[in-house]
């Protein structure tokens, strides 16, 4: 059971202000007062749009009756659920755009942002206002970081796994090579890794290696760091302006 459809949280609000009697300027209470009956216009309007009006029946049929769908004028189709605690319809966290609902709406309102069962008011309200975190996306972010964490792990074991294949002659060059690396000692190569960078030198010497890509150009650090240094010429390469 709902109760009657212009009774959203703004308006509830604004109508216990005027009660509460603590405002005592006659212009003052008249703004609120029309403030008021625009909200509740807006409200009447939103919730008269056909698409609107054709997913309140399918939200209540299939997911609660407690819920509609609105239109409103900033935020698009939104869905308010009716809170009996507190006597008012609010406004689920999250908008659907000005765009018609896509298929499976229903479905996604049941299984995944069924919100009013995991928040209360209060915290709706927060992650409306930007002012918290919604427990729903709190609940993903403790799922992102499991599945972050379950990765690091797997290349952990991964780089383990490879360290544990080198044989003891393999494993005593690694250390040795990397030891050098940060003292800044000279590094000796030897075997394939000698002839490696002899034929690196002789191409340098010989003028057969590139400094540059060949697509890259001899002028282009980065082109797609400021286009307005740098523009493409044909047949691939990069020149300065």
């Amino acid at each position: 059971m709902t109760g009657p459809a212009t009774n959203d949280v703004q308006v509830v609000w604004m109508q216990r202000f005027l009660d509460s009697g603590q405002l005592l300027d006659l212009g003052d209470r008249a703004q609120i007062q029309q403030a008021i009956e625009l909200r509740k216009a807006e409200i009447v309007s939103g919730l008269a749009h056909p698409t609107a009006q054709k997913w309140t029946r399918k939200l209540q049929k299939e997911v609660e009756p407690l819920l509609r769908m609105r239109m409103d004028p900033r935020l698009g189709y939104v869905i308010d659920r009716w809170v009996e605690t507190e006597g008012w319809w609010h406004q689920i966290p999250g908008v659907i755009g000005f765009q018609e609902p896509r298929p499976g709406l229903c479905d996604r309102m049941r299984n995944q942002y069924d919100m009013w069962k995991k928040a209360t008011p209060k915290e709706n309200e927060e992650a409306i206002a930007g002012k918290a975190r919604h427990p729903i996306l709190r609940e993903k972010d403790e799922a992102s970081q499991k599945i972050i964490k379950a990765n690091e792990e797997k290349a952990t074991d991964k780089v383990l796994a490879a360290v544990d294949s080198l044989s003891d002659k393999q494993m005593r060059e690694f250390i040795a090579v990397e030891r050098a690396r940060h003292t800044g000692e000279k590094i000796v190569h030897h075997g394939q890794d000698l002839k490696f960078m002899e034929r690196l030198e002789e191409s340098e010497r010989s003028g057969t290696a590139e400094a540059v890509s060949a697509d890259m150009g001899p002028d282009c650090g980065n082109p797609g760091m400021n286009p307005k240094l740098y523009k493409r010429a044909t047949g691939g390469k990069h020149i300065r302006e």
